[in-house]
C-alpha cells in the first residue's frame, strides 16, 4: 500500500506566506507586549535612579534663604563639584542647631549626616528618604531581576504545557496588576514586594512573546523576526529615558509604563494559537485549523497547502512501540542536551550581566545621564541591523565568536586606557553594540537547538541562568568605589569564556527548528560527522 507522503510545518509556513496579512497582523500583536518588556525590564533604571542630595543643617536651611554657608558647613565633592552627600562639619562645642551659620560655628571634623537636603523632583531616594544607603537603591534592581529569576523557572512550564497564548496573557495582566499597585506603595518594604511579585510572575513576558513570534514563520524569517523584536525592544528603553526626562514623579512614571499591559492581556485572548505548539501536543486536527485560517486571511485557498499530509513529530507509525518515557525525562537523560544548556545557560548569563551591566553604568558616561543612556541604548539598532545580515551569511557559531571577542578587547581597553571622551565613549559604545549583536544571536540560537516541545522550557533555563548576571549587574556600579575599571573587565573576562565556550556548540544556519528530542541531539552528531570529514 503507498504511504501518503508527509509534509513538515516549515513547507506550510513558506507556502502561506512569511509576510501575508495574517503574519504581519500577529507580529504587530506580539511586538506590542515586547515594547512594554522593555518598559518592565529597564524601567527600574531611572524609577530608583541615583539621587543628588547633601546633609541638612538645622538652624541654616530655615533662617537662610541664600545658600553662601554651606562651604562652610559641608565639604565640597572635588570630582563632582557639589557638596559631599553623607557628611559635613561638625558645628563647634558640638551643638546640634547653628544659630548664625558663620565660619567659626564650624570645625574641620567631619560627622555623618542624621537628615538630607534632596534636589528638587519627587524621586524615590527622596520619598522613601535612601540617602547614604545607595544600597538600597540598587538593591531595587537586584529584586526586580530577583523576581524575573523566578519567573523564568514557571514561563517554560506554563507555556509548553498550556501554550503560547496563555502563557503571554497570564503575564501580561499580572504586570499590569503588580506594576500599578507599586505606583502606590505606602513605604519601602511593600515597594519591594510589589517590585518583586511584579517581576516574578510577569516577567515571562518577552520569552513567550518572542516564542510565539517565531513560531508564525519558517526557518528563513527567523532572524528577521528576532531583529524586529530587538528593534522594537530599543525602542521601548529610548521612550523611557525620555519619559523619565521629563516626569519627575516616580509614581506618575510607573503609572505611565504599566497601564497599556492590560491591553495586552484582554486582546491575547483572541489570537490563534501557535501551530507548531499544537502539533508538538498532538492536536493536529486544531493545528490545521489555524493554518486554514491564516490562509483564507492571506487570500490563499487551503487546499492548496495540503495540509491534511501535514506531518506530527510526536505521532508513532502502527508497529513501533510507544515511548514511555516523557519528553522532560529524555531531555535529563541525553548528555548532549545537557551539555548544550549548560553552555546556552553560561553564554546568556554573560550577556546579561555585560549587556545591563553597561547599560546601568552608562549614566555616569557624562554629565546628561538621559542623553548618555539614550546613546547607549540607541547604539543597538545598528546591531540588530547587522545581525540579520551577518547571521545568515556567516552562521551563528562564528559571529557569536567575533563579537564576544570584540566586547572583550573594547571592555578591557576601557578599563585600562586613561578615561577622556575622545577614548572612553567611542570604545563604550562599540562594546554596548557587540554584546547587543550577541545577545541576540544567542537568543535566536538558543531557539534553534532546543525540540519544539521543549523549547520554552529549555529557553527559560538558559534565561533563569541569564538572570544570575541580571541579578548582578544594578550591584556593578558599587565595584567601581573599589576600583573603576573593576565592572569592565568583569564583562570583559566573562566574554572571554564565552567565545571559548561557542566552539562547542553545533552550527544551525539554514537548518529547520528540530521538533523532537532526537532532532535536536542530530544536530551535534552532524556537527561531529563534518568535523571528521
Amino acid at each position: 500500500m503507498e504511504q501518503k507522503k508527509e509534509i513538515n510545518l516549515d513547507s506550510v509556513l513558506e507556502s502561506l506566506g512569511p509576510y501575508g496579512r495574517y503574519n504581519l497582523f500577529n507580529f504587530v500583536l506580539l511586538l506590542f507586549p515586547v515594547l512594554l518588556t522593555s518598559f518592565f525590564e529597564c524601567g527600574f533604571i531611572f524609577e530608583a535612579q541615583e539621587q543628588i542630595y547633601r546633609c541638612k543643617v538645622h538652624g541654616c536651611e530655615e533662617r537662610f534663604n541664600d545658600t553662601s554657608w554651606l562651604k562652610y558647613a559641608v565639604p565640597t565633592n572635588a570630582e563632582k563639584n557639589l557638596p559631599e552627600s553623607c557628611e559635613r562639619y561638625a558645628p563647634i562645642n558640638n551643638r546640634t542647631i547653628v544659630e548664625q551659620c558663620l565660619p567659626d560655628e564650624f570645625t574641620n571634623k567631619t560627622i555623618p549626616c542624621d537628615s538630607f537636603v534632596y534636589e528638587e523632583g519627587q524621586s524615590l531616594v527622596k520619598e522613601f528618604n535612601l540617602g547614604c544607603q545607595e544600597w538600597k537603591r540598587a538593591l531595587v534592581g537586584t529584586v526586580h531581576n530577583s523576581g524575573m529569576f523566578a519567573a523564568m523557572l514557571m514561563t517554560g512550564a506554563v507555556s509548553d504545557r498550556y501554550g503560547r497564548r496563555v502563557a503571554v496573557g497570564i503575564a501580561a495582566t499580572a504586570s499590569f496588576v503588580f506594576g500599578i499597585s507599586r505606583a502606590f506603595s505606602p513605604d519601602y518594604i511593600t515597594y519591594l514586594v510589589l517590585h518583586f511579585l511584579e517581576a516574578a510572575f510577569g516577567g515571562g513576558l518577552y520569552p513567550s512573546a518572542y516564542v510565539f513570534a517565531v513560531e508564525l514563520v519558517g526557518l528563513k524569517q527567523r532572524v528577521i523576526v528576532s531583529a524586529m523584536c530587538n528593534m522594537t525592544f530599543v525602542v521601548g528603553v529610548v521612550l523611557i529615558a525620555v519619559l523619565a526626562w521629563f516626569v519627575d514623579n516616580w509614581r506618575t512614571y510607573i503609572l505611565i509604563l504599566y497601564s497599556p499591559a492590560i491591553i495586552v492581556g484582554i486582546y491575547v485572548w483572541f489570537m490563534n494559537e501557535s501551530a507548531r505548539w499544537l502539533l508538538s501536543k498532538g492536536r493536529k486536527d486544531e493545528a490545521i485549523s489555524t493554518l486554514k485560517k491564516a490562509a483564507k486571511i492571506n487570500n490563499l485557498d487551503p487546499r492548496m497547502l495540503d495540509l491534511d499530509a501535514l506531518s506530527d513529530p510526536l505521532l508513532k507509525p502502527i508497529n513501533q512501540p510507544e515511548d514511555k518515557k516523557s519528553q522532560f525525562s529524555k531531555a535529563i537523560r541525553s548528555s548532549i542536551i545537557w551539555k548544550r544548556l549548560l553552555i546556552c545557560s553560561f553564554l546568556w548569563l554573560t550577556c546579561s550581566l555585560v549587556y545591563y551591566g553597561m547599560s546601568i553604568n552608562s549614566v555616569s558616561l557624562s554629565s546628561n545621564k538621559y542623553v548618555s543612556f539614550m546613546l547607549v541604548v540607541l547604539v543597538e539598532i545598528p546591531a540588530y541591523i547587522v545581525v540579520v545580515i551577518v547571521l545568515d551569511k556567516y552562521g551563528r557559531k562564528r559571529t557569536m565568536i567575533v563579537t564576544y571577542t570584540t566586547c572583550a578587547l573594547t571592555s578591557l581597553l576601557f578599563a585600562f586606557l586613561p578615561r577622556s571622551d575622545l577614548w572612553s565613549i567611542p570604545l563604550y559604545l562599540i562594546g554596548k553594540w557587540s554584546v547587543t549583536l550577541t545577545y541576540s544571536s544567542v537568543y535566536i540560537y538558543v531557539s534553534e537547538v532546543f525540540p519544539t516541545n521543549m523549547r520554552q522550557t529549555l529557553i527559560s533555563v538558559c534565561s533563569t541562568a541569564g538572570r544570575i548576571g541580571s541579578l548582578i549587574a544594578p550591584l556593578t556600579p558599587l565595584l567601581s568605589e573599589y576600583h573603576k575599571s573593576m565592572p569592565t573587565v568583569l564583562f570583559g573576562g566573562m566574554c572571554c569564556i564565552s567565545s571559548l565556550l561557542v566552539l562547542m556548540l553545533p552550527e544551525t544556519r539554514n537548518v529547520r527548528l528540530p521538533d523532537t528530542i532526537e532532532e535536536a541531539e542530530a544536530l551535534s552528531r552532524k556537527k561531529t560527522k563534518e568535523d571528521a570529514m
